[in-house]
């Protein structure tokens, strides 16, 4: 990552004081920067929250929201996702009955009526299929119970290996990202701590020159006032 990068991740919309701390002085300008360095930052101040508070007010003043702020949107259609089975449901639910319960006839082998000279001969059909379709049902989980026995055991062990490899396979890329994530935080603060030292420099430095400017500023003046002495006395002479 370039210089101007990372510097560009630390840069926030505010202005610096001398003392380093950040305020907004210029509220309308968007263009001002101000350096944010987490690692070197100190806890915030009550000077702090206020300005904080007053960017927010000002924030705000863009978009007053109003009693009635979602007026401009359609009003939502609250039934859009609700199908006759949830809308039928709902209503049982509000008449607090109970759900009906599932029908098991299917599964139960009643004998037919044995009443008169011959029986129904419809019934015994009917049962006569009803038995055989729950002898093939069974039939088929006694089929399948045996596969199971003959070929679930090896599968399954296949099956639990892929699982553990991708296990593995996920843990590693997960201590990987941890690593990487750790690395980034070491590399922001080695770049934080080398930027606050810069910028303690620069802060130095333009004391420096400050100072020195009014030192020359103070030394042009008392050499603007010896010559003005000296030109009225070459004057009177």
């Amino acid at each position: 990552m370039s210089s101007r990068q990372s510097t560009a991740m630390l840069a926030l919309p505010s202005v610096s004081t001398g003392d380093g701390r950040a305020l907004a002085e210029n509220e309308g300008d968007a263009g001002v920067l101000v350096d944010a360095l987490p690692y070197l930052d100190t806890n915030y101040t009550e000077a702090d929250r206020q300005m904080a508070l007053q960017l927010i007010e000002s924030e705000c003043r863009t978009f007053r929201p109003t009693k009635n702020y979602l007026k401009f949107l359609p009003p939502p259609d609250l039934d859009a996702f609700l199908t006759p089975c949830m809308i039928k449901e709902h209503a049982r639910m509000a008449k607090k009955q109970e759900m009906p319960k599932l029908d098991m006839s299917r599964c139960e082998l009643s004998c037919p009526s044995t009443t008169g000279r011959q029986g129904d001969k419809t019934s015994w059909r009917k049962a006569i299929r009803n038995a055989a379709a729950q002898n093939e049902h069974l039939r088929l989980r006694n089929l399948n119970l045996q596969l199971m026995e003959e070929y679930a055991p090896e599968t399954m062990l296949r099956f639990n290996k892929n699982l553990e490899d991708i296990l593995h396979s996920e843990e590693k890329q997960l201590r990987k990202m941890r690593e990487e994530v750790m690395n980034i935080h070491a590399l922001r603060r080695d770049r934080q701590v080398e930027a606050g030292r810069k910028l303690k420099e620069l802060e130095q430095r333009w004391v420096e020159m400050v100072t020195k400017n009014y030192k020359m500023e103070l030394a042009c003046g008392e050499l603007a006032t010896e010559n003005e002495t000296r030109a009225k006395k070459a004057k009177l002479i």
